[in-house]
């Protein structure tokens, strides 16, 4: 996957032509006569004395002031004009890239400089060629057939809209194999995707360093080089790339070999091998001075891990997550990884939280670099995670492709899926297949539970929309119906249909008919695997299944279960009929009853099912659990008397009255979310909450935070908060006992102890508090040692509640200091809990010089600083002050700007917010690839507002009356 992260970066428009006409005056008056002499830049060989430019070729050691190629501009539609699609034309196929690149990032330099042959096979006679190209400078544009004839082009333009470079030859060129040949150079400072620079300073030797990376994902290639930048278009690659003498050059492939450059003798060329066949955005170019260490897979693979010179020691667990997760997969899917090797490398700055180049896997440090002594339990699930989720890119994405932007699923939800496996395979004391259910499933349920969601399968016609497409339904959804796939195939049968997808589609693209057309060719199934699955990705949402149960006999009863679509709130109003399937799911409804499994099916076309049961429902201690072990992606809702009866036996007879932690976990999320819903009274869902004092397991009480903390937002600002702050303490006062705050315990126990002490802290538990800030004077007057497992609720509940502006200024200079890359995310989000406000404006402002904060950190902070209840309100007016400020850095077309605003306000309540909300995007109309999260924040904001005036006296009084 692209693993989501915030980002950052800077994208600016292309200067006037007016203001590059009076640049080139000045240089022509002032500078060329002193520079006389100097020869134009000689990157590639200029034999060639038939050849169009763009007139703004590029002189040694002077970055060009010309940010992009001029734009023509053009508005009528016309059908031989092909530039004014989105995309390519099929005729015009490139078949093999041999790219040069030289990024001088040294020193203060920050610009790239390449050229390339491309060989493309043109199966329909045409007078243009387009390629893809986006802020690049291309200096020459040369075209001849294979017999080195030369074409003529009569013009070369560059099209903004579709980001294309269109050239247009004299006559149409004949169906043949051709060559295009380009130079070109940009910036390596413009932004953190495509080409850029990145800087960090060695923490032994307190030196500045740099290096070149790259990332792509999902249009970025075309930043670095003119490419045919779709997914589908896949080709293969030599590359070389040029550098200083102390640097290591990393791609795709081994290098070959590495020689003194030939323009330049204080220069290198490292050459690699000829790639396999590959969609652009999974090239990758590394320039640096890291250090690597390196294992060997059981099936004879290379694999190596890289990263700073100083942070190379943190880097043996993501080698060994690496390296058994490569060889699972291979031996589950039965398709061997087609590499000779297979690096990984922590890049200082980086957009995403990691990226699927294959063979040189890109990551943030912090989800790739772990240091036992230093990071958190859940800091090593977070590494885990993010190492097995690309290394199953390697067979998700790289050797099979979606074959274009709207199946992303098959790269992201399979990934998202598969990870759990290789987790599971490297940890399988962290129970990772049960997690999914509290990690993936029941939160994504949450976004689709809205009338704003969308299809896992979404049509994508523009640019804003193909980045807008990374979000949780891509990954988190696509994943859990997966799961649930697997559940109703079985294992064997599942793993042996993927196995013949991969092989059948081998270096080549697919879509999810392709997918469901392999899954359809296991035996006995017994039900068309594609009518089932299309009911799952071709509408949004999903249902639940209200139960009835009526007694038929001494020892039988009839159970009735209706599938409907389950919203966020049951009075929304939608259209049945934009559903192909009318809002109608293929369901495997299973069920547990006296410890005996069974399943039923419900069709699209069926509503209600009967069926009878051997067993009298009526007597108080039999139960009945569907969907067991909450696989399936779907929520349940029981009598009201079904419901009380789960309340009461966990309560009366533990924990162990149900004894699989998912289905406890599974029901107290369905209780929470029926009655947000307005499907169940709250007075019942929150009976569930009752034997919690009793629970020791992390899953459950994952579920019940989140229910718990919706309310407590709801309350935060009323006098209701009381109530609900008495109860809660109540119930994980026990297990805050249990638990303390040593360490010494199992890895979920230490992530059970994360979501007590937030939630204990939140509601204002005492000893929680006072805990926090001894240990928090403690660490600052005393030098005292924090466990890594409890540093994060010591920063932040210590510093709002007791810091000081010295203190404050004590973690910003330990942050600035660090070593430890999730140690400065810690040291990040408890500056952002400081209840100053001069001191949280400061902090924005920090945001703003990229030395101080990084690019790619500064939605984190912001996001931080908002979920601060002093803060939400001092960067909710940050951002309305600074958004024209951060549309010029980041662009409309950053997912992360995108949804930066939604995530501000989505949990406001009042109708005066939502009035502000409405202000906001109506002086910013255009949303770029945040449009469909502003839909979705305003439909939150309503429902919080509705919730409020159903809910919050019912709620108040029954915590009151169960004190």
């Amino acid at each position: 996957m692209e693993m989501m992260e915030p980002f950052s970066g800077g994208d600016r428009s292309k200067m006037t032509i007016n203001k590059r006409c009076c640049y080139f005056l000045v240089f022509c008056v002032i500078v060329l006569p002193v520079i006389t002499g100097v020869v134009v830049w000689y990157f590639v060989d200029k034999s060639c004395d038939h050849y169009v430019t763009s007139g703004n070729e590029a002189i040694e050691g002077i970055k060009p002031t010309y940010e992009a190629p001029t734009t023509e501009v053009v508005t009528a539609f016309n059908p031989l004009e092909p530039w004014k699609n989105l995309r390519l034309p099929k005729y015009v196929i490139p078949m093999h890239y041999d790219i040069t690149l030289y990024p001088n990032f040294y020193g203060n330099n920050g610009w790239f400089y390449g050229n390339e042959t491309v060989d493309i096979n043109v199966t329909q006679s045409t007078r243009f060629i387009l390629i893809h190209a986006n802020f690049l400078n291309i200096t020459r544009t040369s075209l001849k057939y294979s017999d080195d004839e030369q074409v003529f082009i009569k013009r070369t333009f560059w099209y903004e809209e579709n980001q294309f470079w269109a050239i247009e030859t004299e006559t149409p060129v004949r169906i043949s194999l051709m060559y295009l040949e380009l130079e070109f150079d940009g910036s390596l400072t413009r932004d953190i995707v495509g080409f850029y620079k990145s800087t960090y300073v060695n923490s032994q030797t307190n030196e500045k360093r740099h290096l070149a990376s790259s990332k792509f994902q999902p249009v970025d290639a075309r930043r670095a080089f003119p490419c045919f930048d779709e997914p589908n278009i896949k080709a293969e690659y030599t590359i070389k790339l040029v550098h200083q003498e102390g640097y290591i050059a990393l791609s795709n492939m081994p290098s070959v070999d590495q020689t003194t450059w030939e323009h330049d003798s204080s220069l290198f060329v490292t050459s690699f091998q000829r790639s396999v066949p590959m969609s652009t955005y999974l090239v990758c170019f590394v320039v640096c001075d890291f250090k690597n260490i390196t294992d060997v897979t059981s099936y004879g693979t290379e694999i190596r891990v890289f990263a700073t010179p100083d942070r190379i020691a943190q880097a043996e667990y993501s080698l060994l997550v690496m390296k058994k997760s490569m060889e699972k997969f291979q031996d589950l899917f039965k398709v061997p990884f087609p590499l000779p090797k297979n690096d990984m490398i922590a890049i200082p700055n980086f957009v995403s939280g990691a990226m699927e180049h294959w063979g040189l896997i890109t990551y943030r440090e912090v989800n790739m670099l772990y240091d036992e002594h230093e990071a958190s339990a859940a800091n090593k699930q977070r590494v885990a995670a993010v190492v097995a989720h690309e290394i199953a890119h390697m067979w998700f994405g790289n050797i099979v492709t979606m074959d274009w932007w709207n199946d992303l699923w098959l790269n992201e939800g399979f990934a998202s899926f598969v990870e759990y496996i290789g987790m599971d395979y490297t940890e399988p004391q962290w129970e990772m297949m049960d997690q999914m259910v509290v990690v993936d499933i029941k939160p994504v349920m949450i976004t689709d539970a809205g009338i704003n969601s969308h299809p896992i399968i979404v049509p994508v016609d523009h640019p804003n929309q193909i980045t807008e497409v990374f979000d949780a339904i891509s990954y988190s959804k696509g994943a859990s119906i997966l799961r649930m796939l697997q559940e109703m195939l079985g294992s064997g049968a599942f793993f042996d249909g993927i196995s013949t997808y991969l092989k059948k589609y081998e270096w080549s693209t697919a879509t999810t008919d392709d997918l469901w057309a392999d899954l359809g060719q296991i035996p006995d199934v017994g039900y068309n695997v594609k009518e089932v699955m299309d009911t799952w990705t071709l509408q949004m949402g999903f249902p639940y299944i209200n139960i009835t149960l009526q007694s038929t006999g001494p020892t039988t009863t009839r159970v009735t279960a209706t599938q409907t679509r389950f919203l966020a709130d049951k009075n929304m109003v939608y259209d049945v009929e934009e559903s192909p399937f009318r809002y109608k799911w293929y369901v495997q409804l299973d069920y547990i009853i006296n410890n005996q499994y069974t399943s039923k099916w419900m069709t699209k076309d069926q509503e209600t099912v009967t069926f009878d049961i051997d067993v009298d429902m009526s007597q108080a201690d039999v139960m009945i659990k569907f969907n067991v072990n909450d696989t399936g992606f779907y929520r349940v809702n029981y009598p009201d008397s079904i419901w009380r009866r789960f309340a009461n036996i966990l309560n009366v007879q533990g924990p162990s009255a149900i004894p699989y932690p998912a289905d406890r976990a599974g029901l107290v999320d369905d209780a929470f979310n029926m009655a947000r819903g307005g499907y169940l009274s709250y007075g019942v869902a929150l009976e569930m909450t009752n034997y919690l004092n009793q629970e020791y397991h992390y899953l459950p009480w994952n579920t019940a935070y989140k229910g718990i903390t919706y309310i407590k937002k709801m309350f935060m600002r009323s006098g209701k908060f009381n109530s609900l702050r008495k109860y809660v303490n109540k119930k994980v006062g026990p297990v805050m006992n249990y638990l303390t705050w040593e360490d010494g315990e199992s890895h979920l126990e230490k992530l059970l102890r994360s979501y007590v002490i937030t939630l204990a802290c939140d509601l204002a538990h005492g000893p929680c508090l006072s805990n926090a800030t001894a240990k928090f004077r403690n660490w600052i007057d005393n030098g005292a040692y924090l466990s890594p497992n409890i540093r994060t609720y010591v920063y932040k509940y210590g510093m709002s509640t007791d810091g000081s502006e010295e203190d404050w200024d004590f973690m910003w200079n330990k942050y600035l200091t660090e070593t430890v890359p999730q140690e400065k995310i810690k040291l990040l989000y408890g500056l952002a809990n400081t209840k100053h406000i001069w001191l949280l404006n400061r902090y924005l402002d920090y945001c703003k010089d990229s030395t101080k904060i990084k690019s790619q950190d500064f939605f984190t902070v912001l996001i931080y600083v908002s979920r601060n209840p002093v803060g939400n309100s001092v960067v909710w007016d940050w951002v309305r002050q600074n958004y024209d400020y951060m549309i010029d850095r980041f662009s409309l077309y950053s997912r992360y700007l995108g949804r930066l605003v939604p995530n501000i306000v989505k949990d406001y309540n009042t109708a005066f917010k939502l009035e502000e909300v409405d202000e906001f995007f109506a002086r910013y109309p255009d949303a770029g690839a945040g449009k469909r999260a502003r839909q979705q924040a305003r439909e939150s904001i309503q429902r919080n507002i509705d919730w409020m005036d159903s809910n919050a006296d019912t709620i108040s009084t029954w915590f009151e009356q169960n004190m």
